[in-house]
């Protein structure tokens, strides 16, 4: 078997994601679990620096950027803190694991499935739990069927019928967020399936492909709106885009890659395009963020939209993609490190922005994770209730339950272990 090793476009694997790419192959489920006990033993047991010694955090061998050539996420926290964020993952899973419906999904509103069910999913994973082994087996092999079952004739993912026209909180405006998370999902749990499971996952995931491309190559009404991808409705000519959507769409884009579905790099090199367009490196607020919500040459140069979610997003985008020396990630790197993280009642879209900003953070590693992480932990243990769930979000976040923000909360609180093989250093 060949594997790709051009550091290129999403194509940059480690040993880990190799090892990961011959398991796919085999399709032995025993054998994937004990290489994620071995890398989370690796990434979270190992110690951390000793005492007086400071992991490598410099600049990478090119010298422009502030990305950590080598990083140790652990030494972000002291052991006894690390107790504490691995003791309220376990709570959140425990009380996600409590709400799951019969027919596998974990609850939400139902314009927002599979994309909450598919996040879930992604929680469990994030701390080594694999399907149909172990304490959440039956749950997440329950989960992933319920996601399969919501793909439709067009090959896009949407529990509820997807018709025009497309208005706010309507699953035509809704349908490429779910498509892409659960792709994306789907995608990092294939090399953990046998069987039936597992031949389901592929066909879904070929059939998605071709919907998902569909999307980004349809005629945009302005130019530079290309390569991105947006909602369901309108389609060609007067498609457009926006940073919210198409950073899903690439993180669906590279899942499948690394799953060894034939994506072509044009795919990639067209959305990171796009995502580069986003950047305004003169904004008229910098307390906000540094990427726009669609480019300035969109026709929304009036209402920019520039958010702390669409920077981090735009950040993690194209740090995976191999655009980490383009401008705007070291501008976003310095701007993330130049103002204390928000708390929730600071942000909209609160719990979305920090599993960005964490993973993107983890991404950069270095001091950069040194000084985020411990703010954004701080933040999600205090959040979280009693009962091991963190509350509804603010505003738009809030219909969407607290299942989808205890999922996004775990995701965010555990970078560190590198078991998500999309979000591997």
């Amino acid at each position: 078997m060949q594997f790709n090793n051009t550091k290129t476009g999403f194509d940059n694997y480690g040993a880990i994601q190799t090892m990961r790419n011959s398991i796919t192959i085999a399709k032995c489920p025993r054998c994937f679990s004990n290489v994620i006990l071995a890398v989370w033993l690796a990434a979270v047991v190992t110690p951390g620096p000793a005492s007086g010694q400071q992991p490598p955090s410099g600049p990478n061998d090119s010298g422009d950027s502030l990305i950590a050539a080598i990083s140790n996420l652990s030494a972000a926290l002291p052991p006894g803190q690390w107790s504490r964020v691995e003791s309220s993952v376990d709570a959140g899973l425990r009380w996600l694991a409590s709400q799951q419906d019969e027919d596998g999904r974990f609850p939400s509103d139902e314009i927002a499935q599979p994309a909450v069910t598919s996040l879930a999913v992604m929680a469990f994973l994030s701390r080594g739990h694999v399907p149909d082994q172990g304490p959440y087996g039956e749950h997440l092999s329950r989960a992933i069927d319920f996601v399969l079952n919501t793909q439709r004739r067009r090959g896009y993912f949407s529990l509820l019928p997807v018709v025009p026209p497309t208005q706010h909180l309507t699953p035509s405006q809704t349908v490429t967020y779910n498509h892409s998370i659960a792709g994306l999902m789907l995608g990092e749990v294939y090399g953990m399936s046998s069987g039936e499971r597992s031949l389901r996952i592929e066909d879904a995931i070929g059939r998605a492909l071709i919907y998902h491309r569909e999307v980004q190559s349809r005629r945009k009404k302005v130019e530079a709106d290309y390569g991105g991808w947006r909602y369901g409705y309108p389609e060609s000519p007067d498609a457009s885009s926006d940073m919210s959507v198409t950073g899903w769409a690439l993180m669906f884009l590279r899942s499948a890659r690394n799953a060894e579905f034939n994506v072509p790099k044009l795919y990639f090199d067209e959305g990171l395009d796009f995502v580069e367009r986003c950047y305004e490196p003169s904004p008229p607020d910098d307390n906000k963020g540094l990427f726009r919500y669609r480019p300035a040459d969109s026709g929304d140069a009036g209402k920019p939209q520039i958010t702390l979610a669409n920077t981090a997003s735009a950040t993690l985008t194209l740090i995976l993609g191999g655009r980490q020396h383009h401008e705007g990630v070291d501008a976003s790197i310095r701007w993330f490190r130049a103002r204390p993280y928000p708390k929730p009642w600071q942000n909209n879209y609160y719990y979305l922005a920090t599993y960005y900003s964490s993973q993107a953070m983890a991404q950069a590693g270095g001091d950069t994770w040194n000084q985020i992480f411990p703010q954004i932990a701080a933040n999600l243990l205090e959040e979280q209730t009693a009962e091991g769930s963190w509350p509804s979000g603010s505003a738009n976040e809030k219909r969407f339950g607290s299942a989808y923000s205890t999922s996004l909360a775990v995701l965010a609180l555990t970078p560190a272990y590198q078991l998500l093989p999309i979000y591997q250093r």
